[in-house]
């Protein structure tokens, strides 16, 4: 999770330098500059959650940028800093929208005792704004299907993310969402209106992906009759999603690092540099620490990527979510073409029972050949692959019979999701003792989260 963000604006700097040091002991991130126009140049960037300003300063006032940070930039919060004699101009600011204001000389305790409270402030409207789109979608969120406690997290997660230029890694098995992810990071972000643009860096040859990321002069290579500008260029302001970047060669992730890191793009066969003003959203199926180990991917790439990481649960640990999914996908690949609008509670039983090593994707083609092959109102066990039908289990037993240990590890698992992780009140659900849940927990090696 990225820590909040705190841009200071006051023309003593030796007053920048203190609240600076102040909020880092704290756990915020914290720049200073000495004047509101330094300060209107940086909010664009969208990398400040909180504006602590001086209500007194040369040229543009604190309360002159208040009024524009509350006009342009709704999402950021702003903490006005007061001497004695502008008491008064501050709670004026506190009334054009302010939340709160600081008087000088500022103190440590009460920095925090503001700060805190605004971090919950802020924290509980990402909350009530996620239960508000849920509602509106009814079923999931930006398209993303679940209502799990890790799905609830991969929500919260997105919308503290959307509102920042930073770049994010999504990590996740192949078929759990990663582009659903990134496309909801785009919608829920302030530059919504702008282009989305998808690569995937494992589908096209090494000169096709260096071509379509940075563009093109006429005569560059062969087969380069015209100039072509860049997927990184044509974002103009928006998104660009590196689908397994993991896959990028070597010598290409070295060029797509010195463009992060000098925010410039620079096209095959050109001298002419144009400033990067897209996102950087990249995704992986690959452990890249692995990868960095072997030498297949740098570590400096690795960091200016991971600045913050959503990994995406694979199915198998949110199986509390299947029937949802089935039932969102019976409607959207249903309706109007089948008259099955539901499923068995057999066949939904082995849909709980298996583990789904191709994930969502592999549950949703699933649905979608139940519905091809069936004739009835509901999805019959009969309708279901072969492999769901006769699946191995971990023992090597089929007949898609599941093993009792894998039964008792899944009613413990789902006591301790009911109870909230609570042991003691999970063993009462079971009817077995403490020491036993205890002990069986660490059979299973089921992790406290």
């Amino acid at each position: 999770m990225m820590k909040t963000s705190v841009l200071i604006v006051d023309d003593d700097p030796d007053v920048g330098d203190h609240c600076v040091a102040a909020l880092t002991s704290l756990g915020f991130e914290a720049q200073a500059v000495e004047s509101a126009e330094r300060a209107l140049a940086l909010l664009p960037t969208g990398q400040f959650d909180i504006v602590l300003a001086d209500v007194r300063m040369p040229g543009l006032s604190g309360l002159d940028l208040l009024k524009i940070v509350k006009q342009d930039y709704p999402g950021v919060d702003v903490v006005m800093i007061t001497g004695f004699g502008t008491i008064a101009s501050a709670v004026q600011a506190m009334k054009q929208g302010a939340y709160d204001y600081l008087t000088k000389p500022l103190k440590l305790e009460d920095l925090e005792r503001v700060f805190r409270r605004l971090v919950e402030k802020q924290e509980l409207t990402a909350e009530n704004r996620l239960l508000r789109e849920q509602l509106k979608a009814h079923q999931g969120f930006a398209n993303l299907i679940g209502t799990s406690p890790k799905m609830q997290k991969v929500y919260r997660l997105i919308l503290k993310v959307a509102a920042k230029r930073h770049p994010v890694l999504i990590i996740g098995e192949s078929g759990t969402g990663k582009e659903l992810v990134a496309r909801a990071i785009h919608a829920y972000s302030p530059w919504s209106k702008k282009p989305f643009m998808p690569v995937d860096c494992g589908a096209l040859a090494p000169a096709l992906i260096e071509s379509e990321l940075f563009g093109h002069v006429r005569g560059a290579f062969t087969g380069a009759v015209q100039t072509r500008q860049g997927l990184l260029a044509a974002a103009e302001g928006g998104t660009v999603f590196l689908d397994e970047i993991g896959e990028l060669p070597v010598e290409l992730q070295v060029k797509l690092l010195r463009v992060l890191q000098e925010r410039e793009i620079k096209p095959i066969g050109s001298n002419q540099r144009t400033p990067l003003d897209a996102r950087i959203i990249a995704a992986t199926n690959q452990d890249l620490q692995s990868a960095i180990r072997r030498g297949a991917f740098r570590k400096e790439l690795y960091f200016r990527l991971d600045v913050v990481s959503i990994k995406l649960p694979p199915l198998r640990e949110r199986k509390s979510d299947i029937p949802l999914l089935v039932h969102y996908f019976l409607e959207q690949h249903g309706a109007g073409e089948s008259n099955t609008s539901g499923i068995s509670s057999e066949a939904m039983s082995r849909l709980m029972s298996y583990d789904w090593p191709g994930n969502v994707r592999e549950l949703e083609n699933c649905v979608q050949r139940a519905l091809a092959l069936g004739s009835g109102t509901h999805i019959q066990v009969k309708d279901l692959p072969t492999n769901l039908l006769h699946h191995v289990s971990a023992d090597g037993e089929g007949h898609g019979i599941e093993p009792l240990q894998e039964q008792e590890r899944r009613a413990i698992l789902q006591a301790l999701e009911a109870t909230h992780g609570d042991r003691v009140r999970a063993a009462k659900l079971l009817r077995i003792g403490k020491t036993t849940i205890y002990r069986k927990i660490k059979q299973f090696r089921i992790a406290r989260d």
